[in-house]
């Protein structure tokens, strides 16, 4: 009976190091992986039987098996990559895909994404990845998590609202003398309109406003920023405006709206009579046509944001991380995927960074967190036990062959 034991024993010890094998052949064959988590296998003993000794019963154990098979969930090195949807997790998290036929839900640390021709952001199997869309006006995720879509749509234009200039009006200019200077501006649809303002001078510090507005004579829009007016600018002997020069001008004829014309106090300072010529040093507006997307960039909050033509960069989506309570529960369905299971926990979703999330590493992939050189060790010592195991099982069975030939 004790040499079937050993056997038995001898057989165990083989089909715990040969599974033993196949999981470092997985974890050496995913070496180059995106996101991979290597696999660790711990053995335990096997129910020991009684037998008899001198010194009363002892314990002679059944041989081994594997008591757990898991993931290892260590920090992978970050690689570069060129692709602006591509992103890396660093910390706890996995970022989540939805099957877009059967709506089944998973879970990945591989971020190697890519927008379709619809503009889903997807993983390479077509499932679209999950996050929360963020409110044009109060620019923070709101609602639940939805499909990532980035269309090819223009950005909306804005109608011009404010203009700021600067400028110096020739101290030396006659009475009657003009200074004419323009500047363009956007109409609610994104058309370009060209405002064009004169300044007559009347006096030896005062300057009169008119404009037109594609030509056509806008001077009877014009009023004081407050009502009234236009009044005039009026300087000091020092060349200062000491007032006028803040008008609105009603262009709501041209599908535009009020526009407050500023010429004292802006951001590029304020307007000089100065004895040097005319001219405009500074000039802005607040309004932009229609532009298309041209790029589109992930920051660490996994905030997804749209770079338009027209300088404008719109938020538009933030991704959505989930951990789990028990992440090596999770249950492994190929394709760099995973699914929850009763033992792993309901997720704990979230923004990145946030409730022990991890952060989001834009133009960049997770590599395999696989140590080759740790792959080897093992591989050698699993290969060791094995052979002696297979010993164990040779010599019983030679020592059974010499019980056989006593009956000889």
């Amino acid at each position: 009976m004790s040499l079937s034991t050993a056997m038995y024993s001898g057989l165990s010890g083989l089909n715990s190091y040969g599974e033993a094998m196949t999981v470092v052949g997985d974890n050496i064959a995913n070496i180059n992986t995106t996101g991979f988590k290597y696999s660790s296998v711990h053995f335990e003993d096997l129910m020991a039987q009684l037998v008899s000794t001198g010194s009363g019963p002892g314990q002679v154990g059944r041989g081994s098996r594997i008591a757990d098979i898991s993931t290892v969930w260590a920090q992978g090195s970050l690689d570069t990559s060129a692709d602006d949807v591509d992103v890396a997790i660093t910390g706890t998290g996995f970022l989540i895909v939805k099957d877009p036929l059967g709506g089944s839900v998973f879970y990945t640390r591989d971020g190697n994404f890519s927008l379709n021709k619809d503009g889903y952001l997807i993983n390479a199997h077509g499932y679209r990845v999950q996050g929360k869309l963020i409110d044009p006006d109060t620019k923070t995720p709101t609602g639940v998590d939805v499909d990532i879509t980035i269309t090819q749509n223009y950005a909306a234009p804005r109608a011009s609202s404010g203009v700021e200039m600067v400028l110096n009006l020739d101290a030396n200019a006659e009475v009657g003398g003009t200074y004419a200077t323009s500047i363009s501006l956007y109409d609610r649809l994104g058309n370009l309109r060209t405002l064009t303002t004169t300044f007559t001078k009347t006096a030896a510090n005062d300057w009169t406003v008119s404009a037109t507005l594609d030509g056509i004579d806008i001077t009877a829009l014009i009023t004081d920023q407050g009502g009234g007016g236009p009044s005039d600018m009026i300087f000091d002997n020092n060349g200062t405006m000491v007032s006028g020069g803040l008008y609105t001008l009603d262009l709501s004829g041209f599908n535009i709206g009020n526009v407050n014309l500023a010429l004292r106090n802006t951001s590029g300072g304020s307007t000089t009579q100065y004895a040097a010529s005319s001219v405009t040093n500074y000039a802005s507006q607040d309004g932009y046509g229609p532009g298309f997307l041209q790029r589109i960039s992930i920051n660490n909050e996994g905030i997804i944001t749209g770079h338009y033509s027209n300088g404008q960069i719109i938020p538009h989506y933030q991704l959505t991380l989930a951990r789990f309570n028990a992440p090596g529960k999770l249950r492994r369905e190929g394709s760099n995927l995973y699914t929850e299971t009763q033992d792993s926990g309901v997720p704990l979703t979230g923004a990145p960074g946030t409730n022990g999330l991890g952060r989001i590493n834009a133009n960049a992939l997770e590599q395999s967190n696989v140590d080759l050189g740790n792959e080897f060790v093992r591989m050698i010592l699993y290969q060791r036990a094995f052979q002696a195991n297979s010993r164990i099982i040779t010599t019983t069975d030679n020592m059974m062959e010499e019980v056989l030939a006593l009956k000889r």
